[in-house]
């Protein structure tokens, strides 16, 4: 077996189904196999894909186990030479599985490689390159040049020898031996849902080299998902479940330190944030606290965070999973 296509499946069997017949549809010259890793497990649900894919492996996980401990269920079943873990909202338009697979194959530098996302009308879904370029979004400063120049400055610019590399893996589209993920024991279980790609890009980093290939792309169909942030400003730029998962990853991959850091920006900023709306009011003759609804998000969004601070400083066990109620962006929908 050339490769093993891993996916987790939560109620997404119509999404997977169309999946399915775009790998069929465009893979050949190697030999592969399709494993389903489901966290959401309704008998009867999967009839259809099994009847025209019967050779799909269907693993019922138990539960909804989060999309590490999922991938790593599949990764042990697996028996192909190379694994490819992708995302049921995903459709393939040309060979790029085999193509994935040859440049593995082809160059003894590369541990792991990622497929580079199109939109469903095949145009570029803008992503963050290096792990730097993640890291600098998490810090909130006021969006003035000098303080951009300052984040810029700490974390620079990562640059590498080829064109082709990186340091981040998008997980949506990502391979790698089978042989490499069991030397860095898989996917770190303590993640429930996002930031894990992050994190597992950081440990395959410190093997070898990483990258993306123009010949390597697929369409991403990019879901509404209710982790995601739904009041969008400068200040609230983050979805709860989003960032406790990062900033584990912040931890895991690069200490105290840093994790401090962000927990120390975001709480200086509360109160700044809070005077400067009360000021403009008073400038405005308005009720000190009118239109102070971005704030009062800040706060709640603040107070969950510091819940989870010492769990995530002392590295206790996950998965880190937020609760319904700490999903501030879906109670303050309205």
């Amino acid at each position: 077996m050339d490769v093993s296509i891993v996916f987790v499946n939560y109620k997404t069997e119509a999404l997977l189904f169309d999946c399915f017949r775009s790998i069929h549809e465009y893979t050949s010259g190697i030999n592969f196999e399709c494993i389903v890793v489901d966290n959401h497990f309704i008998h009867g649900q999967n009839q259809a894909i099994l009847h025209e894919y019967p050779n799909t492996s269907w693993i019922d996980s138990g539960g909804n186990v989060g999309f590490s401990k999922a991938n790593n269920i599949g990764l042990k079943a697996a028996k192909g030479e190379y694994i490819l873990f992708l995302n049921a909202d995903t459709l393939l338009i040309d060979n790029a599985i085999a193509q994935a697979w040859n440049h593995l194959k082809n160059n003894a530098h590369l541990v792991a490689l990622g497929g580079i996302q199109l939109d469903k009308n095949r145009e570029p879904i803008p992503y963050y390159r290096t792990l730097n370029d993640v890291r600098r979004d998490f810090y909130i400063v006021p969006n003035r040049p000098v303080f951009h120049q300052l984040i810029d400055r700490l974390l620079p610019e990562q640059r590498f020898s080829q064109p082709e590399e990186t340091n981040n893996l998008v997980g949506a589209f990502l391979m790698a031996s089978r042989e490499n993920l069991l030397k860095i024991k898989g996917w770190d279980e303590d993640f429930f849902m996002y930031a894990e790609d992050a994190e597992l890009s950081f440990r395959l980093s410190k093997i070898g080299k990483l990258a993306y290939f123009d010949d390597v792309k697929f369409i991403h169909l990019i879901q509404e998902n209710p982790f995601r942030r739904t009041n969008y400003s400068w200040v609230n730029r983050f979805a709860m479940q989003i960032q406790v998962s990062n900033l584990l990853w912040i931890r895991k991959s690069y200490g105290i330190l840093p994790f401090v850091i962000i927990y120390a920006n975001y709480t200086i900023l509360a109160p700044l944030f809070w005077a400067w709306k009360i000021c403009l009011n008073i400038i405005k003759g308005k009720n000190l606290l009118d239109d102070t609804k971005n704030q009062r998000i800040f706060s709640q969004k603040l107070s969950i965070l510091f819940r989870y601070f010492f769990s995530i400083l002392f590295l206790k066990k996950g998965p880190y999973r937020i609760k319904p109620e700490e999903n501030i962006d879906q109670v303050n929908k309205s």
